[in-house]
């Protein structure tokens, strides 16, 4: 087993995560960490991808992602999220980007625009943004990490997405 695909599903754990916070929870607490509230969300699309091994994946675009019962009875089949857009708001800053789980990757990043004039003053409120979204990122895979190791942490999931045992 190699590094990358051994690792690979908690980049999965994480979108499915994400998915359930941004589902019930309207803001995240990171004041701990001095990166404040935040709300996290996703965005116009997820992909789910299952678990078997049957190659099987689909694509979810809806404005109201979190609220469509299609995407909970996928992952009840057995798909779990293998990419979608993510949407981070923190005070006036807000950046979307998509995340993909295998292998755990943020790629097309969009900044949020800072209204600087000047182009080294643009750049470093840029470089800023970021350095920001970075420790946003690390605090909430940080804060996921910590959550999965609590004992009621499966029966929640199960809970939210109406998994009965």
């Amino acid at each position: 087993m190699t590094k990358e695909s051994g690792i690979g599903y908690l980049g999965s754990e994480f979108l499915l995560w994400l998915f359930w916070k941004s589902a019930t929870d309207e803001t995240m607490s990171l004041n701990n960490l001095g990166l404040g509230e935040i709300s996290v969300s996703i965005e116009d699309s997820i992909t789910l991808a299952s678990v078997t091994g049957d190659g099987y994946c689909e694509t979810i675009k809806s404005q109201e992602i979190t609220s469509l019962p299609s995407v909970r009875e996928s992952i009840k089949k057995g798909r779990l999220p293998d990419a979608a857009k993510i949407k981070i708001a923190s005070k006036d800053l807000e950046w979307s980007f998509q995340v993909k789980a295998q292998p755990f990757k943020i790629s097309s990043v969009k900044l949020p625009i800072t209204g600087e004039k000047n182009e080294e003053e643009m750049i470093s409120a840029r470089l800023i943004s970021m350095t920001k979204l970075e420790l946003i990122m690390k605090a909430l895979f940080n804060t996921f990490l910590l959550e999965r190791e609590m004992p009621d942490f499966v029966d929640d999931i199960k809970d939210f997405l109406g998994i009965s045992d």
